[in-house]
């Protein structure tokens, strides 16, 4: 009898540590795909709004549209999650206005380009050619220079904008190749990734 009751209590035992260990799988997996996201975002946030505040003075019209297009497309490709891009622009938006309330719509360049990431990134031909995306972004790109744009079409001819204009245009063009180039190489290094983290959560988790 003491026997029996002695197994009982080492398989209850093994019982109880089973659905501890369970317990603790489902808490942790999702708080580790929770984490990674919350990193990938802040990191993107943080990057757009400090470009915006910190001028750099290299001289070379549109390279800043490295530091703050890059991170949209390469958050949305690694969460590849709807409106990812659009959150993160909305995010630093916001974060630039608090710093700075005179940038005014200098950030409407980021919530487009937020919002046109998001679209490609949803079409389901660019899903499966997700490289598309590189010459996509130099022409998402452009909306950064629509405030320049209207400026000076207030105190000059068409022509004449487009023709003093040029040299920012090639400039935005290239870095946004650029940014093209590294932001969907960065997102798609870090999809896998995450979907492999995603894929290990427990089913009913």
């Amino acid at each position: 009898m003491t026997t029996l009751t002695d197994e009982a209590q080492v398989l209850s035992s093994r019982r109880k540590l089973g659905e501890a260990k369970a317990l603790l799988t489902r808490i942790t997996h999702p708080t580790a795909v929770a984490a990674v996201v919350a990193v990938i975002v802040s990191v993107s946030v943080a990057g757009i709004i400090l470009q915006q505040l910190v001028h750099t003075p290299w001289g070379l019209p549109g390279h800043r549209v490295l530091f703050w297009l890059t991170p949209l497309i390469a958050a949305r490709w690694a969460i590849d999650r709807p409106g990812t891009a659009l959150g993160i622009a909305t995010a630093s938006s916001a974060g630039v206005l608090l710093f700075d309330p005179t940038m005014g719509l200098y950030v409407v360049p980021y919530l487009i380009a937020g919002f046109l990431v998001d679209l490609a990134a949803s079409v389901p031909f660019i899903r499966r050619h997700p490289w598309i995306m590189i010459p996509l972004a130099p022409l998402m790109v452009l909306v950064n220079l629509i405030n320049p744009f209207v400026h000076n079409l207030a105190t000059a001819s068409l022509t004449t904008v487009i023709s003093g204009m040029w040299f920012y245009v090639q400039g935005h063009l290239l870095w946004g190749l650029a940014a093209g180039v590294v932001g969907i190489s960065t997102g798609l290094f870090g999809q896998p990734k995450l979907r492999q983290l995603r894929s290990s959560e427990p089913t009913g988790s």
